[in-house]
């Protein structure tokens, strides 16, 4: 990224705006030098310009700390030992890029105005520098650090030492400048003998040094780095409301509907060209992959964004889609998008200037990267880059009819309060229509610290349920079993409902499992029916229907059955359709477990760390209604059919776990005789 954008290192002002530990301003810091010598400049010359070209900012006191010393290392252990040298300045400041509170009233008139929260009520005591001297960043340093360090060492309480030794050395003549800077000190000895000694020379520095950044003269000409990732749901409430309102104003906001998904760093990165980045200014920076094509970030990905206080005007030039590298660089499938800042005056300033959307044209990045590996000459040799198109939800696509047709199961949670074992009825028997069972074991605190529930239950209501591990491609495995209050085919029975009593052995379970569930749960919203029935996801399975294709929720690979048991109770890991005859479901079952359509839905699953949310995306696709008319459905219906047969036929292990026999019979489709036409039925249906 760095070598991308930064072309010309000794005339480019570069700024990190979220640094971190400062990896993107040690390859920064790194190029400057080597271009620097490869012209032949003085190791001091470069040194001292250094500062003024390469400069980070971010929010948390440990990584600056962490960047600071990620700067010094770059300049390296040789330069920084150099008698050529003079003193080191490195510019990593503490400070929000976001500048949440949008402060406004930090320069005044030519002036920087810091506000001490000192005073009466009519007159709050200042701290005030000329604009002029933040323009040396190394002496406006340099004087607030002796400032602060003459006001709190070596005077006596109430005195006032002269400065006119640190006025010399600073070459300060200006009487104006030398007023107000005294002005300033009288105010750092106020403070210091106040017992008001907060650490001012930090706190000034750090705050002048954005905001002075911020000035439309002052501003870089490269922005990069990797902006704060953080979702909508996971922020503060405060800071949602003030999220919520900056977005709204720079068109970035996409409805309250998908709130969830929306994310800090596309905010961050239009705040961050708003105020640091000049016109015509680059920008790269790593951001999560669904800024590439989900349709909540279509407003960011539009780069028009008309904040009344200053319109920020962008043109994407393009993108690198990592999501298909292994291991991926950050937590999630990740993404870098480039672009440039236009001008967003208006009238003939602007002419002409149109915002640039992010182009559809990415280059994609593939490979299995060896832990082994750890700098760019050794990765670059596992990676592939090639040219790619992205595409994007909801945009383009015609959306299946079979959408609304397919269900999420049901939310059968805690596992220790429903899924059970049978066990032995002893040696008198219990009788008929009675089961011994004990519950499983939960993963999930607090039910897993809970001990097993035991006891006896009318075998009507142990039912046979199909979880996402059930489901291989193709195939299933035997079902587990789970108490569920179903008194015959649809009615669903709580503690207090006018059937239970004629049950005595579910009503002892159910209340049982009540009296746990309310003295655990993680909110007082939901009674444990109202759980297990939320969103409908098991009265809608209520009666069973004979024929359903299910596929797996979530994973790195679609994976399909059919179900031909109109008993089995769909967990919520799964989702569920009904289809009309075997020939529709084995269409459907040959199109879900194709490798081409994963490849295709791939980049329209919702992201976690390995693409793994599939829920309703496969229906984005163009997958037409079956047609036992169309030639091409039938075939695909056979071929479903075939492959059903030879995977029913392989003598699996079904001891072992669900993933590895998922993998053996991935790899008998892809070595199926019918595999290469599967494909290319299942292409040309999509395209």
């Amino acid at each position: 990224m760095v070598s991308d954008v930064v072309t010309d290192p000794l005339d480019q002002r570069v700024l990190d705006p979220s640094c971190g530990s400062g990896t993107f301003l040690f390859h920064a810091v790194r190029r400057y030098l080597k271009t620097a010598e490869a012209q032949g400049r003085p190791l001091r010359q470069a040194l001292d310009a250094l500062p003024d070209y390469v400069a980070g900012i971010d929010l948390h006191p440990v990584a600056v700390s962490l960047a600071r010393v990620t700067y010094l290392l770059a300049i390296g252990n040789d330069r920084l030992r150099s008698p050529e040298r003079g003193s080191i300045r490195v510019p990593v400041y503490l400070g929000d890029s976001v500048q949440w509170k949008q402060r406004t009233d930090l320069f005044d008139h030519g002036h920087l105005v810091i506000r001490t929260g000192t005073g009466d009520t009519f007159y709050e005591r200042e701290l005030r520098f000329s604009e002029h001297l933040l323009e040396d960043a190394g002496r406006f340093d340099r004087l607030v650090n002796d400032l602060a360090d003459r006001a709190a060492t070596g005077r006596q309480p109430g005195s006032r030492p002269s400065l006119s030794s640190l006025f010399n050395v600073l070459a300060i003549d200006n009487k104006d400048d030398r007023d107000e800077i005294t002005a300033a000190f009288k105010l750092l000895c106020e403070l210091v003998d106040e017992g008001r000694n907060h650490i001012w020379s930090y706190y000034v520095r750090n705050l002048a040094r954005p905001m002075w950044l911020s000035m439309a003269e002052n501003r870089v000409d490269v922005l990069i780095g990797n902006p704060p990732w953080l979702s909508y749901r996971h922020m503060p409430r405060d800071m949602q409301d003030v999220f919520k309102e900056m977005s709204q104003s720079r068109e970035l906001w996409r409805g309250d509907e998908v709130a969830t998904h929306q994310d800090l760093s596309g905010l961050f990165i239009a705040r961050a060209v708003q105020q640091y980045l000049t016109e015509g200014g680059t920008f790269s920076f790593v951001v999560p992959n669904p800024v590439l094509d989900r349709p909540y970030w279509s407003g960011f990905r539009a780069g028009d964004y008309p904040d009344p206080n200053e319109p920020v005007r962008v043109a994407f030039t393009g993108s690198w889609d990592l999501r298909r590298l292994r291991p991926h660089f950050f937590p999630r499938g990740s993404a870098v998008i480039f672009g440039k800042r236009i001008t967003a005056d208006v009238g003939a300033a602007a002419l002409g200037n149109v915002a640039v959307p992010l182009p559809k044209a990415t280059q994609r990045w593939t490979g299995k990267i060896p832990a082994t590996a750890h700098d760019w000459p050794d990765v670059q040799g596992w990676v592939r880059r090639e040219s790619a198109e992205l595409r994007y939800v909801g945009e383009g696509l015609i959306s299946s009819p079979y959408r609304s047709r397919f269900e999420n199961g049901a939310t059968i949670y805690p596992r220790n309060l429903f899924f059970v074992t049978e066990q032995e009825s002893g040696p008198l028997g219990l009788g008929g229509g009675r089961t011994r069972v004990r519950s499983e074991r939960s993963f999930h605190r607090p039910w897993k610290e809970l001990p097993q529930l035991e006891g006896v239950v009318e075998t009507q209501f142990v039912r046979r349920v199909l979880l996402g591990e059930s489901v291989l491609p193709y195939r299933l495995l035997a079902p587990r079993r789970a108490v569920l209050p179903i008194e015959g085919n649809n009615t669903l029975l709580h503690g207090e409902h006018v059937h239970i009593d004629r049950y005595p052995d579910l009503t002892k379970w159910w209340r049982k499992a009540e009296e746990l569930w309310l003295k655990h749960r993680s909110s007082e919203r939901l009674t444990l029916l109202e759980r297990l029935e939320f969103r409908r996801g098991m009265s809608l399975q209520l009666p069973g229907t004979p024929l359903r294709v299910v596929y797996g929720k979530s994973g790195q690979h679609v994976t399909a059955a059919l179900v031909d048991d109109a008993s089995l109770i769909i967990e919520n890991s799964l989702y569920w359709g009904t289809v009309e005859s075997r020939e529709e479901g084995m269409y459907l079952c040959a199109i879900l477990n194709t490798p081409a359509l994963t490849e295709v839905v791939r980049p329209l699953m919702s992201y976690g760390k390995d693409e793994r949310h599939i829920d309703k995306v496969v229906w984005e696709l163009p997958i037409p209604r079956f047609e036992y008319s169309n030639a091409s459905h039938q075939r695909l219906a056979e071929l479903g059919n075939a492959e059903s047969e030879r995977i029913t036929a392989l003598g699996l292990d079904e001891s072992k776990s669900f993933r590895d026999l998922r993998k053996v019979i991935r790899s008998a489709i892809k070595t199926s005789p019918d595999a290469e036409e599967l494909d290319q039925l299942v292409r040309l249906l999509l395209e």
